[in-house]
């Protein structure tokens, strides 16, 4: 075949642009990774939990910072048309102590047991209405602290703090950027209110199961899906918008990058595709040739690209505390996404070939 004929007796110029494809298409899928990574951090947690929906005070703005729910409202929202299990669920963000002077930022979500927001314990055991003191911690935090079963942590409560003891370690991830951990609802309210009385909030959110229950309102409440109580986390959004700004600007490159050179390559063998024209190759087979180079330099490219990038990740960027993460779906996509933007750089290449006039081409090679 033509096409591959010319890449094997010109290995430098093209394993030179294959080398500017993998990189191009390395820092797309970083990229990509870093936006994951990042959504990952922002709100595991959230998305793992056992519901669909979750019902937020309506003046919150579906911010759990500035949600607070009353006793009254959290059994009006689980008795509500549709709800088929509810789970209240409070948050408060807090600097635990972990070894004297040494702090980390933790989301301590209260939970009642046996509610659908009990997370799996994977390590130790879970917690009983006895565990005042105790919490559940991710394994996220457990690794980046060295906190293991047993441990005793210092959490804030008011001005002073209270050692809670370590029970058990789950596998929930962050919420709100910080590793997630639980603890009984009411020491939640000790925690976050320190007086508790009638007048304290109830909960944070609720965490619901049900169908046709999107868009439910009542006294004060609201019901929204997973996804957009996701989205709705401070900072996620122009987070997303920056790294997809960051992947397309990086797709543009690569489709100048790409497209240039196969426009210099073009003029180069202008001459060459003359003659193949004067003896009767078509302008068509001749940019479908081209088509074929510029999709297996893009293919080739974009492969190494995602090898490259998986063993970045296994390896230097092996530790949890470095938000990057991949999913089959998303190495595909950006792939494919490289080698698209490839084909579209070169098109203006290929509508050169086609309107080669022959005559004009071998006069230029005298």
């Amino acid at each position: 075949m033509l096409a591959i004929r010319e890449m094997t007796r010109r290995k430098l110029q093209f394993g030179l642009v294959t080398g500017v494809v993998t990189l191009i298409a390395y820092l797309v899928l970083m990229v990509t990774g870093l936006g994951l990574g990042l959504n990952q951090l922002a709100g595991t947690a959230l998305l793992g939990m056992d519901g669909d929906f979750f019902a937020y005070s309506d003046r919150s703005n579906l911010s759990v910072i500035r949600s607070q729910l009353g006793e009254a409202q959290v059994k009006q929202i689980a008795s509500a048309p549709g709800v088929q299990a509810a789970a209240a669920v409070g948050y408060v963000a807090a600097a635990v102590e972990y070894r004297p002077g040494e702090v980390e930022t933790a989301a301590l979500l209260g939970i009642d047991l046996g509610s659908i927001a009990e997370p799996v314990v994977i390590e130790g055991r879970a917690l009983t209405p006895q565990d005042r003191r105790a919490l559940l911690v991710d394994r996220s935090w457990a690794s980046l602290t060295g906190t293991g079963v047993g441990d005793t942590l210092q959490v804030p409560v008011g001005l002073a703090s209270e050692p809670f003891e370590v029970v058990g370690i789950v596998n929930e991830g962050s919420f709100f950027f910080q590793p997630a951990m639980f603890l009984l609802r009411e020491s939640w309210r000790a925690i976050s209110y320190r007086a508790v009385d009638q007048e304290t909030p109830f909960a944070s959110v609720v965490l619901l199961q049900g169908k046709g229950i999107e868009g439910a309102r009542g006294n004060g409440w609201e019901v929204v899906t997973k996804d957009t109580a996701f989205w709705s986390i401070e900072g996620v959004s122009a987070q997303q918008g920056t790294v997809d700004a960051l992947r397309y600007m990086g797709l543009l490159i690569g489709a100048m990058v790409i497209g240039v050179f196969f426009y210099v390559i073009t003029l180069q063998k202008v001459a060459l595709l003359g003659v193949l024209k004067a003896i009767g190759a078509s302008g068509w087979y001749l940019a479908t040739q081209g088509i074929l180079q510029v999709f297996l330099v893009s293919v080739v490219g974009t492969s190494a690209a995602a090898g490259l990038a998986l063993l970045t990740k296994a390896t230097l960027l092996s530790a949890e505390t470095i938000p990057i993460a991949f999913t089959a779906g998303a190495v595909l996509s950006s792939t494919v996404a490289v080698v698209v933007a490839g084909v579209l750089g070169a098109a203006l290449s290929m509508r050169q070939i086609g309107v080669i006039d022959p005559i004009i081409a071998m006069q230029q090679q005298q």
